[in-house]
């Protein structure tokens, strides 16, 4: 896939997170060429980053990396100690109350093109206070920046939409590349299965649960029983009251602490659902994954999330390069989405 489609992806979002398997996979590359390509068609773009981003050297590899180039009129968050580090002419529209180790975030509209040092909030719950921020004042489109492994960016609550980065730096063996990258996109793009009246009573119960309550025991007609305060998943699950519920929610994150103890019973798993809000909460690892797939068990979310494409970079910041053309088949033999290279597609788009 040619650039010239991936801003065409958000047509139907106002809101974008950009997430790296890896530093150096990426991802500024991409947000300038989606900067730029949203900027001619006079698209207000509102932007952020969670923790910094904008530098010219990366503190870690200590490699160059691109700036981030905005034109007159977008919205910006940063933190106040770095806005001399800023070459445009900015209006400061409101300090936020969200505090960093280079000052308080600060919400800025340019009054000229340039480029910007961006170091927003830490937190989830800070990126979507800053995005109800943002709406005040008319964007278009809100851009995330996300951080190295980051995958709580994925939320809904935080963006509509996801675009996934990866790169050589990753790991020097192409194959593991590749391999985990459409791990986390088959996690990424797990669907809603459990029904309108499951969710129905899963959003219900979540309004009156008891403090410590993690379980709810479901089927598809919306009966539910909850495994009350403190139970834990093998507990629950042996419970012969709890027998005639296929389905099962899991409140929070879905580790491999969670479902190891599963898969070390003796309890028959064939035909159970889990629940997740949505899939940026399943954090288990490929093996635990695949064998609770073995064990006739499906996983499911209430919020599913909006994948749009994955961004390869075959250059590695510690030099082990790929080959671009053989990354970028096997990645697109690998995962159902389009596969752009940030190097090859987008770098020749930026005139700056």
């Amino acid at each position: 896939m040619r650039p010239e489609g991936l801003s065409s992806l958000l047509e139907n979002y106002t809101s974008l997170s950009l997430a790296g398997m890896c530093k150096n996979a990426g991802k500024t590359t991409v947000l300038n060429y989606l900067l730029r390509e949203l900027g001619q068609k006079d698209t207000r773009v509102a932007l952020t980053s969670i923790g910094r981003d904008g530098e010219t050297v990366d503190v870690v590899t200590g490699t160059g990396k691109p700036r981030i180039y905005v034109r007159e009129g977008t919205l910006f968050a940063t933190a106040a100690g770095l806005l001399r580090n800023c070459d445009t002419t900015g209006e400061i529209l409101k300090t936020t109350g969200i505090h960093t180790p280079l000052g308080e975030v600060v919400l800025v509209r340019t009054r000229s093109d340039g480029f910007i040092d961006l170091a927003g909030p830490s937190t989830n719950r800070q990126l979507i206070e800053l995005s109800a921020m943002f709406r005040a004042y008319g964007p278009d489109k809100i851009l995330i920046d996300g951080a190295v492994s980051r995958r709580s960016l994925c939320s809904r609550q935080v963006a509509q939409a996801v675009i996934l980065c990866a790169g050589a730096s990753y790991h020097r063996d192409i194959t593991r590349v590749i391999a985990d990258t459409a791990y986390i996109c088959s996690l990424l793009q797990i669907t809603a299965e459990a029904g309108k009246a499951a969710a129905f009573a899963i959003r219900q119960w979540q309004g009156k649960k008891a403090p410590f309550e993690k379980l709810l025991f479901l089927d598809p007609e919306g009966n539910c029983r909850a495994a009350g305060p403190g139970k834990n998943l093998v507990d629950a699950l042996r419970e012969r009251e709890n027998a005639d519920y296929p389905m099962v929610w899991l409140e929070g994150a879905v580790t491999d602490a969670v479902v190891r103890p599963l898969l070390l019973s003796n309890i028959p798993l064939r035909g159970h659902l889990f629940l997740a809000e949505d899939s940026s909460k399943i954090l288990l690892s490929r093996e635990v994954c695949e064998k609770l797939y073995q064990k006739g068990a499906r996983l499911a979310v209430l919020e599913e999330i909006a994948l749009l494409a994955v961004c390869i970079n075959p250059f590695s910041a510690y030099g082990d390069h790929f080959d671009k053309a053989e990354f970028r088949e096997r990645m697109e033999n690998a995962v159902s989405l389009p596969v752009i290279d940030v190097l090859e597609d987008c770098d020749d788009y930026i005139d700056l």
